[in-house]
């Protein structure tokens, strides 16, 4: 009886998932030029003062009194305002995620 490889028992490389989406974004460079952007501005002493003072001052501390007759509101406001730094965060950390990778020379 010949032994044949099951591809149901075979593990499943996730390794190649990744380099799939890697090698799209290595074709397609603008999506990733903002990124690149956010990486180069802030990761100077300043860049990385400025984040900490946005992080301490918008980020973490709740914008909205608990109290407010409008708290539902408010709260939605307070987190769309709260939406473009963490997306500059996010940002930032995308890109220094490809230079780890070795994906962005």
């Amino acid at each position: 009886m010949e032994l044949h490889d099951n591809p149901i028992l075979q593990q499943e490389n996730y390794f190649e998932g990744y380099q799939k989406s890697i090698d799209e974004l290595k074709n397609h460079p603008e999506l990733i030029a903002f990124d690149k952007l956010c990486y180069e501005t802030f990761n100077t002493e300043m860049g990385k003062k400025f984040l900490e003072i946005v992080k301490e001052r918008f980020l973490i501390p709740n914008m909205v009194n608990r109290e407010s007759a409008n708290y539902r509101d408010l709260i939605i406001w307070a987190d769309g305002f709260k939406d473009f730094p963490r997306m500059i965060l996010q940002n930032i950390l995308s890109h220094e995620q490809r230079i780890k990778a070795g994906a962005n020379k």
